[in-house]
């Protein structure tokens, strides 16, 4: 078992080194978000950044100046909510299901969500949650997208994270069904199919610059929808760079044939 972890961990060292994704991370052209106020100090000119690790432990969550979902309404507890485009040409909250989104927006999510502070990530700047929650909240970053392109192949969800005086940080990969399961055409809210996440694994207090992967598959063929993303349990912050969703086409000798692979960090 320990080998194959050192395998895993040495395999995910080397994806981080430069894979070309299916889908990456820019997206807070998605709120028109001004960063003039901020963008000195947040600056990633090398990786890790010491502009966001101080001292081994992240430091606090800045929003982007001028962010229009800053400005959306949000309900309290104990409503799970989700922030995503209106009819309009703005933004709302919205009690949550599975709406595909697509590849460019990152939906915010979470329970007590006015705890929270958001950035969405803007050119190759990290993107990051903060806030001082009470237990039983949370607030999240998640991206939702059609799966058909991906049904039968496998899937990696790869990114770097950082935290300071974190709750718990988890991550998430996950295939589901936007119909019943009579195929009667009925939409449903989800039917998981594929895919997990890393509860299983602690991930909160400080850490500087940590390596995640998520891998699943091959993605079932009623999938309707593939969801990634992370979220904030509890108080501190989280900065997260370079998240990734790959179609893993590099599996040809010894191809890898788990529901699920997770791997928080490098081996010890």
């Amino acid at each position: 078992m320990i080998a194959w972890r050192v395998v895993l961990a040495t395999a995910v060292i080397a994806l981080f080194a430069g894979t070309l994704p299916a889908q990456t991370g820019p997206s807070a052209g998605q709120t028109g978000a001004s960063d003039r106020a901020s963008e000195d100090e947040i600056v990633v000119s090398a990786f890790p950044s010491n502009d966001i690790v101080v001292n081994g432990r992240a430091i606090r969550c800045r929003p982007s100046t001028g962010d229009p979902l800053d400005r959306v309404s949000i309900p309290g507890w104990p409503d799970y909510m989700m922030i995503v485009p209106d009819d309009q040409g703005g933004f709302a909250a919205k009690h949550v299901t599975e709406q595909i989104t697509g590849p460019e927006f990152w939906q915010r999510v979470g329970v007590g969500m006015g705890a929270y502070r958001f950035r969405a990530p803007k050119a190759d700047k990290p993107m990051c949650i903060g806030g001082r929650g009470f237990p039983g909240s949370f607030g999240g970053f998640r991206r939702i997208v059609d799966a058909t392109p991906y049904r039968g192949h496998r899937l990696r969800f790869t990114a770097w994270a950082a935290t300071g005086r974190a709750g718990q940080v988890s991550f998430w990969l996950a295939a589901g069904s936007n119909r019943l399961p009579d195929g009667n055409g009925l939409l449903k809210g989800d039917q998981f199919l594929n895919g997990g996440n890393t509860d299983s694994v602690p991930f909160g207090g400080n850490h500087g610059w940590t390596p995640i992967l998520i891998e699943t598959g091959p993605i079932h063929d009623d999938a309707g929808h593939i969801s990634y993303g992370f979220n904030l349990q509890g108080s501190g912050d989280v900065w997260v760079y370079e998240p990734k969703l790959e179609l893993i086409v590099d599996q040809a000798e010894n191809p890898r044939t788990d529901d699920l692979v997770v791997i928080v960090g490098r081996p010890e």
